[in-house]
């Protein structure tokens, strides 16, 4: 996925030194090895171990937060949730670019580049486990607890088979918009809605908003996804952090190549 880099959204800031300490808290503090590849992933650590501050913009869990204090409850409630949500976030992203060939993310070599294939598996399943055990070991209500974590789940599976539908799509000329749009609101619409949902149900909403607020963050995500398509053919890559070639390169179907696909070829 193509993101440009930015600033951490304004309905976060606030929340972001207790964000950060509490994934920090996830992931661990163990020196070498699998936690401080995780702590790379993170934005945290440089490939030598050295402090940096090259991590994401922490959108999926501003949106866990800020659905938490919209419909209620407080950001407290709902940092269970975040931590979970981002966690799962980055371990996609790993898994995402060993299968895509990405060889730099915000700038630096991915994490396969640096520790290889195999071992970057096992940083991305390590990300997964923490984010589960930090929203099924965290202090909220077990019925709140346990509704959240079903509707990571749910997300995850949907994620990971939007991924599938996309790597099938790669080979195929056929691609319809329709099937991009299924694709893609796994792939991507699922980790959007889910920390809306996962905000309102750690705040005590009624599952008629958590479900509202799921769907449009779903449909949102559709949205995300075509400007990353947009930014992964004619972005700048000095910007984005990532090349504007892969995509092409891998016979992506993104809704631009699509669109192309689908005009009328002429004779000249």
């Amino acid at each position: 996925m193509t993101t440009a880099a930015a600033s951490p959204p304004s309905a976060l800031t606030a929340h972001l030194d207790a964000l950060e300490d509490a994934l920090r808290a996830a992931v661990g503090t163990d020196e070498g090895g699998l936690a401080a590849a995780a702590r790379y992933v993170m934005g945290w650590e440089d490939e030598e171990g050295r402090p940096a501050t090259t991590g994401g913009k922490r959108i999926r869990p501003a949106l866990c937060l800020l659905a938490a204090e919209a419909l209620g409850g407080s950001a407290a409630d709902a940092m269970p949730g975040a931590v979970a949500v981002e966690l799962v976030h980055n371990f996609s992203l790993v898994h995402d670019e060993i299968q895509d060939r990405d060889a730099e993310r915000h700038h630096r070599p991915t994490i396969w580049r640096i520790v290889g294939e195999a071992q970057a598996i096992n940083v991305g399943d390590f990300l997964l486990t923490r984010a589960l055990r930090a929203l099924s070991e965290s202090d909220a209500p077990s019925e709140r607890r346990v509704a959240a974590l079903d509707a990571l789940l749910t997300a995850t599976d949907d994620m990971i088979g939007g991924q599938w539908n996309d790597l099938s799509f790669e080979p195929r000329g056929d691609v319809s918009t329709e099937d991009y749009l299924a694709m893609v609101e796994g792939k991507t619409g699922a980790l959007i809605g889910a920390p809306l949902q996962m905000g309102a149900i750690l705040s005590g909403a009624p599952a008629e908003q958590s479900d509202g607020i799921r769907d449009w963050g779903r449909k949102v995500g559709l949205a995300f996804q075509v400007r990353d398509d947009i930014l992964g053919i004619w972005g700048d890559p000095t910007v984005t952090g990532k090349s504007n070639q892969n995509d092409l390169a891998r016979h992506k179907k993104t809704l631009p190549v699509i669109a192309a696909l689908a005009e009328p070829r002429t004779r000249h």
